[in-house]
């Protein structure tokens, strides 16, 4: 869309419906009222233009903003204007007409109404969390919470911590996560997908795909999506990224797509704390006026902050993320070793990115107390797998750990060993972080061993970090051999009780 008639746009009214109806959600100005600032209104206007017939003209919306821009917060008053508010259109405004809340329209002026069925979803990764949009939902329309104003003319609404039943059985807003649901018969009106910069798994390109054509599938209800991120790292295949290429595309479709994105420029010296103050400024515009700049500034010099996670983050600007390979473990060669290998005490099950290859390997104590490192098999992915996995487990009584939220674990080898019989250790995100830097931690003080495996050697070649909520875990990129025994080091480490199946 090249030069719209932004005087063509729901998102006028929308906007002042907003700050009249609507608080902060969750924060440090929790209850206040909103007023957005020109930026954001600015978005939400151009989100809601319509053509001359009224018909909405994006269909997808890109917001990219650096970190604590309160992109989940405005997704959130958006979802609540698409629950509730006059959100698609209904006539052409006459002089002097004048909305049940206030707002003055200008003659012309596009007026909108409300959906008559509104299906509206939350999604995230499970990385992320799809709570940070729905949390903000739950307190602005809470009627515990909510403005005065909103629980006059709407009433109490059915606010629930898992669904939101809006009145007159007009419809619901709903959190989920990736895994919860295959979206395939959905019908939606707007969905929110949060962190797109997350979606690398070729499974949530699917489903990103899904949920698209889904919002085609009611023409009068017009529905759209709102995509919200921090900018990506490059090479990762993310959504976000997928959704930058086409934005820059020759497509005549992409005519629909909103792509709005805002980050310092890359002329900035960021190693003068000067320009990096500058840089920040620019890539935080209205809102660097209640942002901590300086601290964030101050945040560069730590040396367990990378330039590329600063850039990514808080200039929002798309920047390879990964480390260099060789410098990932580089005391790894050193500490190969021929000794006759120890008993496996524990097992980790991996897939690769895309579910082509399939790693099991293993971990055990030395005779002197140090890890040992044991890959076990690495095949494409078959079959042959549960068993192996099983007759592992059977013949070593030793626990068999997977990553719940990982390749391996969304999809069906825990169904598969659970029909086997075979207990699978509880692994979540927080244990996976630990496992990871316990690893990375017993190579860098030479505490550990291996038995130079070329599997292994060649996972650990292509290893790398990737940030996961201020922390890091093994890259997508990593081979899964390195993924799998770090899961066997982490079960034989917690002294794991390979019965305790409560996954």
């Amino acid at each position: 869309m090249s030069s719209p008639d932004l005087s063509r746009s729901l998102g006028w009214a929308l906007v002042d419906w907003i700050e009249h109806y609507l608080v902060h959600g969750p924060g440090d100005v929790q209850g206040q009222r909103i007023e957005l600032d020109d930026e954001f209104a600015e978005f939400i206007v151009r989100s809601y233009l319509v053509d001359t017939k009224g018909d909405r003209l994006v269909r997808r919306a890109f917001l990219s903003r650096a970190k604590g821009r309160s992109k989940s917060g405005l997704a959130g008053f958006v979802a609540d204007a698409e629950a509730l508010g006059p959100c698609r259109f209904d006539h052409w405004a006459e002089a002097g007409e004048v909305s049940a809340w206030g707002y003055e329209y200008e003659e012309g002026e596009p007026v909108g109404r409300p959906l008559t069925y509104a299906e509206i979803l939350c999604v995230a990764t499970e990385e992320g969390q799809a709570g940070n949009t729905y949390d903000v939902i739950y307190y602005t329309l809470h009627p515990d919470t909510c403005s005065p104003e909103l629980l006059a003319d709407y009433g109490r609404l059915d606010v629930g911590l898992t669904r939101i039943n809006l009145p007159g059985k007009r419809g619901f807003i709903e959190p989920v996560t990736s895994a919860d649901t295959s979206a395939d018969g959905a019908k939606s009106t707007f969905i929110v997908a949060d962190e797109t910069h997350l979606w690398v798994l070729p499974r949530l390109h699917r489903l990103h795909g899904v949920m698209t054509r889904n919002l085609l599938k009611r023409k009068a209800a017009s529905g759209w999506m709102l995509e919200t991120s921090t900018m990506y790292a490059e090479g990762e295949n993310s959504v976000a990224e997928g959704t930058h290429a086409y934005a820059e595309s020759s497509s005549r479709s992409r005519r629909y797509l909103l792509f709005d994105h805002r980050q310092a420029a890359d002329s900035w010296d960021i190693a003068v704390r000067r320009e990096r103050l500058s840089a920040l400024r620019e890539a935080y515009g209205p809102a660097a006026a209640w942002m901590n700049l300086g601290a964030i500034a101050d945040s560069y010099d730590d040396p367990q902050v990378s330039e590329g996670e600063f850039r990514r983050y808080w200039l929002n600007q798309p920047v390879p993320l990964v480390e260099a390979p060789k410098g990932v473990m580089p005391n790894w060669a050193v500490l190969a070793s021929a000794e006759a290998l120890p008993k496996v005490q524990s097992v980790g099950v991996a897939l690769d990115l895309d579910r082509a290859w399939c790693s099991v390997g293993g971990a055990g104590v030395a005779d002197d107390g140090t890890p040992f490192l044991i890959p076990l098999r690495r095949e494409r992915l078959g079959p042959w797998v549960a068993p192996y996995v099983k007759s592992l487990a059977d013949e070593l009584a030793c626990p068999v750990v997977i990553d719940s939220k990982g390749p391996a674990g969304a999809g069906a080898i825990p169904e598969d060993l659970a029909a086997l019989a075979v207990a699978v250790a509880p692994f979540v995100l927080e244990d996976y972080v630990k496992a990871c830097s316990d690893l990375y931690d017993a190579v860098e003080q030479f505490a550990l061993r291996h038995p130079n495996d070329d599997d292994l050697n060649a996972a650990v070649a292509s290893a790398g970090w990737r940030p996961v909520s201020g922390r890091r875990v093994w890259s997508y990129t990593t081979g899964e051999m390195l993924v799998a025994v770090t899961l066997a080091l982490w079960g034989a480490s917690n002294g794991v009780d390979p019965l305790d199946n409560i996954w």
